[in-house]
């Protein structure tokens, strides 16, 4: 009888391996070793190394979405507090494998599907910011810079503090963010 692989695991060992390693130091032999499978049944399985990145990011994804799926409600301000929620849990759980990602999509362009994971998810937070931009409750202009707006201090905010720099980096207070952000973009 075949073994039986555990795609949560295999992806959760393939990030280890990512963040302990790079891109490029991240074999395949590596990650198989790691998930405790053979490095044909990898390549078998989930195809390429860029696949397999793709395909963690997707399972990370979807167990974010399940967890709290983002839906246009009509309350403006729980809608975004639930996506800078959702944004920094995920930036939580990823540590810095968007990070590392980011850095390497320059040099390894089989990067760039795992690119289209994240931004499916800003890409969808554009959509409800354009039906408040509809309904005249935000500023027009373009969706995803708003979002951009939305998530620059939630993404920096993380940035600086897993770079455990020992610098007094307080956790970003997403309720306040949320009130100043109205402030400047919401339509009173």
């Amino acid at each position: 009888m075949a073994k039986q692989i555990d795609d949560a695991d295999v992806f959760a060992k393939t990030v280890d391996v990512l963040l302990a390693n790079g891109y490029a130091g991240a074999t395949t032999k590596l990650i198989a070793e790691a998930a405790n499978i053979n490095e044909v049944t990898l390549f078998r399985k989930y195809g390429s190394k860029a696949q397999l990145v793709t395909a963690a990011l997707l399972h990370e994804r979807a167990a974010l979405e399940g967890e709290t799926p983002i839906d246009y409600t009509g309350d403006l301000a729980a809608d975004l507090l639930g996506m800078v929620r959702m944004y920094a849990e995920a930036a939580h759980r990823q540590s810095g494998l968007m990070m590392l990602i980011l850095a390497e999509v320059a040099r390894y362009p089989e990067l760039q599907e795992a690119m289209q994971v994240p931004f499916m998810l800003v890409s969808r937070f554009g959509q409800i910011v354009a039906q408040y931009q509809k309904e005249g409750r935000l500023q027009p202009g373009e969706p995803l810079l708003v979002v951009g707006a939305l998530l620059g201090p939630v993404i920096v905010n993380t940035m600086l503090r897993s770079a455990e720099t020992g610098l007094p980096i307080p956790p970003i207070d997403l309720p306040a963010h949320i009130e100043w952000f109205l402030h400047g973009y919401a339509i009173r």
